[in-house]
């Protein structure tokens, strides 16, 4: 499934992000001595005694050109909760866009499958005069079908997991979260916790650059004014909804191998009362 594999490359960006904060995580100024900056200036082909600057932690000790400013986010105390959020930016798009991507990729099997029994939100499409007459005048009417109905699903924006709930819905898995809980070993309310947490902080990251507003009490606030963000949670959150579509896209496989079976069954048919009317 193609909408997995673009997701996966996603979370894989979220999970670099946060392995960067690991690895710079509590970086300091640091004086290494200068034997040691002596040989950093022979191994990088400097000028004995050149101005450099040092930085180190339990994970690395790294020295860079004094010309090549040290950023000071790598070195202030939270400086490098940016890559957190940024992780949760990156995790909640990949979200967002497997369940439109897996709609995108599946919605004709669906119909096909379905026919009048698929659901509301499919049935209740209305075709304009000018899109029949574009399905005729199309080299593949099946492709030109598919963008008419997507284009009647406005790609929008992942506000907490209704949204998720329809899409389960159109692909006529009947108890979606009950599926999920059991792949995924985590309770539906739990689940659907998290994700709508990851999601919220998201839109508080967008839209407030995760400021906080006047209710928020002062120990939710960091150093710099914004709203505290902990490596713990944006771990969880950020593996949470890639188990989450992990399950899911399990789920929507098996569900769209039933439909295809279905398609098949009535090929099948189809060709056989072929062959008995032309006999």
């Amino acid at each position: 499934m193609r909408a997995y594999d673009l997701a996966i490359q996603n979370f894989a960006i979220a999970e670099h992000l946060l392995q960067l904060y690991q690895l710079f995580r509590d970086l300091r100024p640091y004086d290494p001595g200068k034997p040691f900056e002596l040989a950093v200036c022979e191994r990088l082909e400097l000028a004995s005694g050149s101005a450099l600057h040092h930085a180190k932690n339990d994970n690395l000790l790294c020295s860079v050109k004094a010309t090549v400013p040290l950023p000071s986010c790598l070195t202030a105390n939270e400086g490098l909760n940016f890559l957190l959020r940024q992780a949760v930016l990156v995790a909640s798009a990949a979200l967002e866009s497997f369940f439109w991507d897996v709609l995108r990729e599946n919605v004709l099997t669906i119909i096909r499958a379905k026919g009048r029994k698929a659901d509301e939100s499919l049935r209740n499409i209305t075709l304009t005069l000018d899109d029949y007459l574009s399905l005729e005048g199309y080299g593949d009417p099946d492709v030109r079908l598919q963008q008419i109905i997507l284009n009647r699903f406005e790609r929008g924006t992942l506000y907490d997991t209704s949204k998720i709930d329809e899409i389960a819905k159109i692909f006529v898995v009947r108890d979606f979260w009950g599926e999920i809980t059991k792949l995924t070993g985590v309770q539906a309310t739990e689940l659907r916790g998290r994700l709508n947490g990851l999601v919220l902080r998201r839109n508080l990251i967008v839209h407030r650059a995760d400021r906080p507003d006047d209710s928020t009490p002062p120990e939710d606030i960091d150093a710099h004014g914004l709203r505290i963000m902990s490596y713990a949670w944006a771990n969880t959150h950020v593996t949470t909804a890639q188990s989450f579509v992990s399950a899911s896209s399990d789920v929507f496989k098996k569900a769209i191998e039933q439909l295809e079976l279905i398609i098949s069954q009535r090929e099948e048919q189809k060709l056989a009362q072929a062959t008995l009317s032309s006999t």
